[in-house]
């Protein structure tokens, strides 16, 4: 039965944040982690960045190992008594603790239909698996308009793939940029509509057309309405989005 000053369930960035936070402060104390990958913990943002455009692999590794971490891979914590301070896995190997944190981060909603033939992006695998397929496909959709889906899209495309984006909201994230005002609506995206007097004395540009049509001219996609293609290949799907259960921030016990 292991037992850990600091026990850590969960095997991601917030679980490898926090092993070094704790080395700042207890060089001494025995650290495990419990992670459902088999792979020690990684840094996530690269495997939609900076892979894709040459990044060497062991770039994403946080060197956690030199940290004295005792990782248990491959395994998901099944029975939490908090009382006895144990902790017992899918295996059946039962851990006990000093202090425990639960950084366990979120599962993606998956879809009624599609199988294993759709891709959740968004560990390790999951880019390795997406580049064996961008070796034998040409076409790819991607639903999600967000960060992930649309930094996806633009490396398949960088490869040359053609690809299709489809999403609920009206662009191409939507859900972080909530204030822009969709084309005709006054407000600060659409000076001219507040004031068309003004518009038509600061607002031209050399080479004709207000500054508001330059800027849509020159973006990659742009607005779409009523299920419009945006030029990028991008189709909004009117419809109410899926729900994704989030974690909050870590805590010891």
């Amino acid at each position: 039965m292991p037992h850990y000053t600091y026990l850590i369930v969960g095997g991601g960035m917030t679980g490898d944040a926090a092993i070094h936070g704790i080395r700042e402060v207890d060089r001494n104390g025995s650290i495990g982690l419990i992670g459902a990958e088999l792979h020690p913990p990684y840094n996530r943002p690269p495997l939609s960045k900076g892979l894709w455009k040459g990044d060497p692999l062991e770039s994403i590794w946080p060197q956690t190992d030199n940290q004295g971490v005792t990782c248990h891979l491959g395994r998901t914590a099944w029975h939490l008594e908090p009382q006895h301070k144990r902790v017992t896995d899918d295996q059946g190997t039962v851990y006990t603790f000093d202090k425990l944190l639960l950084a366990t981060g979120v599962t993606p909603q998956r879809l009624p239909f599609g199988g294993e033939e759709i891709l959740y992006f968004r560990t390790l695998d999951d880019y390795q698996r997406l580049l064996a397929l961008m070796e034998q496909g040409r076409r790819f959709a991607v639903i999600g308009g967000g960060f992930i889906g649309s930094e996806v899209a633009a490396a398949l495309a960088m490869n040359g793939k053609k690809v299709v984006m489809a999403f609920p909201e009206a662009g191409i994230g939507s859900r972080v940029f909530r204030h822009r005002n969709a084309p005709g609506q006054a407000g600060p995206e659409n000076p001219q509509r507040a004031n068309p007097e003004r518009a038509g004395r600061h607002g031209r540009r050399r080479g004709g057309g207000t500054r508001r049509e330059a800027q849509r001219r020159s973006r990659p996609g742009g607005w779409a309405h009523g299920g419009q293609r945006h030029s990028c290949g991008c189709v909004p799907v009117h419809q109410p989005p899926g729900h994704i259960r989030g974690g909050g921030c870590g805590q010891f016990s």
